[in-house]
């Protein structure tokens, strides 16, 4: 085994074991679980569109009835259709079937899709030359080996589909497809789930790119009449209240979030919602701030997307651990960029700092998620989720100011850590 690909196979191992793990206690979710999943929500709004009742989508007395005899002899109350006209679109073929089976082939659709958004981040970064084909594997596995994967199959949740469509985005960019690939990320995020990508659209704006603008309204304008065209203005209204009053069903404090931070020091009342909006917005104004860092020099676009995806879950006002999902393809091409530093060669304690840390993050991010997750985040100091990828997010903030010429981005990661420590004792 070579030296300098071992951390590589070592990685490609324990992302091999989770992953079995995952698909063997998906495979073991009873009939009752399955009844108590998301999916079941999609299903039901599946089932209303097939049915021809577009308008009545958003209807929670229309789906009552629909959800109750969907679960039965369970009687938990409604799960709430609250997706756009398209997801409902897309899950209705599956709603033909009985919902075990729809569940089962919906999950596994959704790890498909997971699975591409990783491969197209990994064939899109920029990897050193005559770099072993180990890294790539490592990078891929890695990136599937997250809470974020093992919730997505046990919920059959719609994550994958905006990851895919942040991967496509990204390897546009890098393509200087710059209008395309934003159309793709606007489309396919408001498809799914809209509200994780807030910090995403600060970060194009930030960005100022005009062919970037134009995609994303593009895109925008092209789902906004396929959804008219789905259920009318009636069921548009109807997805507009629903999507209002979601935002006060759960406990704020079992989100992965800056909502969730807030739900854990301050509750589920005004207050905590009033933080949490601040907070929101501060973030999506730092997403803000590194789009304008692309702006200035385009070689920041890995680095700066990477952070602007994490601030955008930050920001969201429902993420769970399912959402975690979304970073799967940045974590894929953050490694790729960490390799870059020490290219095929040993990487030095010093030259695989970079790696270290991006490795270490996605690490402390998961098990910080998992225990979270286990405790409804009850363990002080509560949602550890969020404050993770706070210090996901501050890293990138540093590493996107440290782009130095004949680098690509995140090789001098390390090095800007150094510089701001320094800076500080003087």
């Amino acid at each position: 085994m070579s030296s300098s690909t071992r951390p590589a196979r070592v990685m490609v191992a324990v992302a091999a074991a989770l992953l079995l793990a995952y698909v063997l206690v998906w495979l073991s979710v009873s009939n009752f679980d399955i009844g108590r999943s998301d999916f079941t929500a999609f299903y039901v709004g599946g089932t209303l569109l097939r049915g021809g009742h577009g308008a009545q989508l958003y209807n929670e007395a229309v789906q009552l009835p629909l959800h109750t005899a969907l679960i039965a002899p369970d009687t938990e109350g409604n799960l709430p259709f609250v997706n756009s006209p398209v997801a409902a679109a897309l899950v209705a073929p599956v709603t033909m079937l009985d919902l075990h089976l729809a569940y089962r082939i919906w999950g596994a659709m959704e790890l498909g899709l997971l699975i591409l958004a990783v491969v197209i981040a990994v064939r899109s970064a920029p990897w050193p030359e005559r770099c072993p084909r180990i890294w790539k594997l490592a990078a891929g596995m890695a990136a599937l080996s997250s809470m974020g994967t093992w919730t997505v199959l046990a919920q059959a949740q719609w994550t994958p589909i905006v990851a895919l469509g942040l991967a496509l985005a990204y390897r546009d960019w890098r393509r200087g497809n710059d209008a395309r690939g934003a159309a793709v990320l606007v489309m396919t995020a408001a498809t799914a789930k809209p509200h994780l990508a807030l910090g995403l659209v600060a970060f194009m704006l930030g960005w100022r790119n005009r062919r970037v603008i134009v995609g994303a309204l593009g895109g925008a304008l092209a789902f906004g009449v396929a959804s008219l065209l789905l259920v009318g203005p009636a069921g548009i209204a109807g997805f507009f209240g629903i999507v209002a009053s979601s935002t006060t069903r759960w406990d704020l404090r079992t989100m992965l979030s800056v909502v969730g931070l807030a739900g854990t020091y301050l509750g589920n009342g005004a207050a905590a919602r009033i933080t949490a909006a601040v907070a929101s917005v501060a973030a999506c104004a730092v997403a803000y701030w590194l789009g304008s860092r692309v702006r200035r020099d385009r070689r920041r676009l890995d680095v700066a997307l990477a952070g602007a995806t994490v601030l955008s879950l930050l920001a969201a006002p429902h993420a769970y651990p399912h959402d975690l999902a979304l970073l799967a393809p940045v974590l894929a091409w953050s490694v790729a960029l960490a390799v870059h530093r020490f290219g095929v060669r040993l990487p030095s304690a010093r030259r695989g700092r970079p790696l270290i840390i991006v490795v270490g993050l996605w690490t402390v991010i998961n098990v910080a998620a998992l225990v979270d997750f286990s405790d409804r985040a009850a363990f002080p100091p509560g949602q550890m989720t969020a404050l993770t990828l706070i210090a996901a997010a501050a890293v990138a903030w540093v590493a996107s100011d440290t782009v130095r010429d004949g680098e690509t981005t995140v090789g001098s990661l390390a090095h800007g850590l150094r510089r701001r420590r320094v800076a500080a004792h003087l």
